[in-house]
């Protein structure tokens, strides 16, 4: 056999493996095509994608893969998951959850007798073995404004914690690495940044915002109380 041949039996295996164990290959559907009433994307850049998801009771979605991933449960319920394998998996998820998941291939299906309402955060970059997380700000917000800041889930890769505070409330001065805010309620802010520069800004439940590394405090505007999750990476 010509070592030209087994240059090209060498190259199409490895282009065979490549589109085996793509995100987003052939093999690996994207959920965003396959269920494009269930997945809507709030917000897509080549750090992150965040998609709202409602599922219906009885609804299924057909197989689909996904990246490393976070899951923030607004509504809970029952899903069934059913793997290439064919072993299948129930898992009852509810409100205010986040469940952090490696990169994998499922179908769904809605088990339960309530509407699943899902955020799902995933990463888009791949993880580098040999490097290490950034440490997080030491005038985080978590440790700043622990009364208003729950974290719901801390790793290597990322960090996610809820906010909850009144209207009127204040953020003091605090720090982030690049982040997304999901936007839980409406809410509607005027923020300040370290060179003491304002800007107000407004999110509608259900949206999202990219931000890069930044220091500043935050106040909220109007009356109601304001939710949102804010997924930090730390990549």
């Amino acid at each position: 056999m010509s070592k030209n041949v087994n240059r090209n039996a060498w190259r199409a295996l490895a282009a065979g493996l490549a589109l085996a164990f793509s995100g987003r290959g052939t093999l690996a559907q994207d959920p965003v095509k396959v269920a494009p009433n269930n997945y809507k994307v709030a917000l897509e850049n080549d750090s992150v994608r965040v998609c709202n998801v409602q599922v219906k009771p009885g609804e299924k979605i057909a197989t689909h893969s996904h990246p490393d991933h976070l899951v923030y449960t607004i509504n809970g319920g029952k899903v069934k998951f059913t793997f290439p394998d064919g072993k299948t998996k129930d898992v009852e998820l509810k409100a205010g959850d986040a469940t952090w998941i490696k990169a994998e291939t499922h179908a769904g299906e809605n088990v339960g007798t309530t509407e699943l309402k899902l955020v799902v955060f995933e990463l888009k970059k791949q993880v580098i073995i040999a490097s290490k997380p950034k440490a997080l700000p030491v005038d985080d917000q978590a440790k700043v404004a622990p009364e208003s800041t729950k974290v719901l889930l801390d790793n290597d890769r990322v960090r996610l914690f809820e906010t909850k505070i009144k209207g009127g409330g204040k953020l003091a001065k605090h720090s982030h690495p690049a982040y997304v805010v999901y936007a839980v309620t409406d809410a509607k802010i005027k923020v300040t940044n370290a060179d003491g520069k304002t800007e107000e800004k407004s999110l509608a439940a259900g949206q999202a915002m990219w931000n890069e590394p930044t220091t500043h405090t935050v106040e909220f505007l109007g009356t109601a109380e304001v939710r949102s999750v804010v997924l930090e990476l730390k990549e």
